[in-house]
């Protein structure tokens, strides 16, 4: 992890960010992932995980990798708990699979 670019050793933070926006917004899921999405649009923009290292453990595959799963789109009313759960995974997910 220490050579990833997306890694940042000093904060234990991976951090991800496909578009930029002036005014981003985010939520995070019960597994302490945030992702960052356009207020307007809703579509997802990166993510970010604090404790990294907690969370590669957790989610460590027998292949060395993890894996996060993003929604395509973060709901318009933020009112219900974003936890990015089965109802998610059927409604346009991305998926990215992060060495």
């Amino acid at each position: 992890m220490a050579d990833d670019p997306y890694y940042n050793k000093d904060t234990d933070t991976y951090r991800v960010i496909h578009k930029g926006h002036a005014s981003a917004s985010a939520v995070t899921n019960a597994a302490g992932v945030t992702v960052f999405f356009d207020p307007e649009t809703h579509d997802v923009l990166g993510f970010s995980i604090v404790e990294f290292s907690a969370y590669y453990e957790a989610n460590l595959t027998p292949e060395g990798e993890f894996e996060v799963v993003l929604p395509a789109r973060i709901p318009g009313s933020l009112e219900e708990e974003m936890d990015f759960d089965a109802e998610s995974l059927t409604n346009n997910v991305r998926i990215a699979e992060i060495y």
